[in-house]
Formats: structure tokens, sequence, C-alpha cells
């Protein structure tokens, strides 16, 4: 695959990409450090509230890393795909970028707070 050269010049597409790859060493960084997994062999992967209470869904550890590895795979098909797009539509390549950007925010809020309930 070939980046167009327009692409890299373009200074809201390197703050997006800045801002992604900022976005996932900070993500990646909270699984991996703040995650045990000698505190407890099973963790908690879902919050499900339903009429009788709430209800906490438990899994394997493999369950909190596979967030991590979530979090870079997407950040590289975002640029890929953007990359790709953005001759023929920059402000969709933009949207791209920037709606990955707001999905990586998500995923390490999610990451953190279902690390913080073990």
């Amino acid at each position: 695959m070939e980046i167009p050269k327009k692409f890299l010049h373009d200074r809201l597409v390197l703050l997006l990409i800045t801002v992604m790859v900022v976005l996932v060493v900070v993500g990646v960084s909270v699984v991996l450090l703040r995650f045990d997994v000698s505190r407890n062999p099973t963790t908690i992967v879902a919050y499900r509230p339903n009429i009788t209470g709430t209800q906490y869904l438990s899994g394997k550890p493999i369950d909190i890393y596979s967030l991590a590895v979530f979090m870079i795979v997407t950040s590289f098909a975002a640029v890929a795909i953007s990359a790709r797009i953005y001759n023929a539509k920059r402000l969709a390549a933009l949207f791209m970028l920037g709606s990955t950007v707001f999905l990586l925010i998500l995923a390490t809020i999610v990451a953190n707070s279902l690390i913080s309930i073990q």
C-alpha cells in the first residue's frame, strides 16, 4: 500500500495520528500495568443491570488483554483506511481518524473501569 504524500503533509491528519498514538500507548499501558492476574484468576468483563439488581459477568484474563489488542488493531486499521481514501475524500479520512480517537478514549475508559472493579 502506497501512502499519498499529501496525507502525511496534512497537519490535521498528523495531529489526529499523534493523538491516536498517545491514546494507544496510554490505553495499552493501563491494561498491561494495572491489570494483575494474581489478585483474581477470573475477572469482571461486563456489567449488566437487570430488574433484580446488578449482575457482573466474569471471564478470563484474556478478555481484558483483548482490549489492548483491540486498541492497536483499530488504530492501525483506521490509519490504513484513511490513507487509502484520503485522495478521494479528505473529510471522510479525517472523520475516520477523529472517530477512532473517540473510540480509543472510550476503550481506555472501559478498560480502566473493568480493571478497577476487579
